[in-house]
């Protein structure tokens, strides 16, 4: 699921996903997204969150999901790069931030990651770290973090 953006960007990441085989859900707000993950929290395996959702924004909407629960993957997407961004959807709960626009080959290692360690979060001990063409789980407070 990916919550709702541009409806541009929301087009594009559809066929993005799609070109990797990945059937995807958009949610019109932030507290949509909440609402449809905690009916059926099995249904979901990767969560884009946008920090720009409408109603509730993707670093609340992360928050509330591991507040109740919400055990797999989900992914803090915006477009701020600065490092206090970054902080608060981690904090939040988020396990990766990826900066828009989200390219191919960004989704691509995501969802190879996906294949080969499954979709159940390390949060809040450990977050994903992108070293090449992969992603590696590193301990939350590591000061190797420098994709950040």
């Amino acid at each position: 699921m990916h919550g709702k953006d541009v409806e541009t960007n929301c087009k594009m990441l559809r066929m993005l996903l799609r070109k990797e085989g990945v059937l995807s859900e958009v949610a019109e707000n932030g507290q949509i997204a909440v609402d449809l993950v905690l009916s059926d929290v099995d249904k979901y395996s990767l969560l884009l969150m946008d920090n720009q959702m409408p109603v509730v924004n993707g670093v609340e909407a992360t928050k509330r999901l591991r507040m109740s629960g919400y055990k797999n993957l989900i992914v803090g997407v915006t477009g701020n790069v600065l490092e206090d961004d970054v902080g608060e959807f981690l904090a939040a709960g988020a396990d990766l931030v990826m900066f828009k626009p989200l390219k191919m080959a960004q989704l691509s290692t995501l969802l190879t990651f996906m294949d080969e360690n499954g979709s159940t979060s390390m949060w809040p001990f450990k977050v994903l770290k992108q070293v090449s063409n992969t992603l590696e789980w590193v301990d939350e407070n590591s000061d190797d973090l420098e994709w950040r």
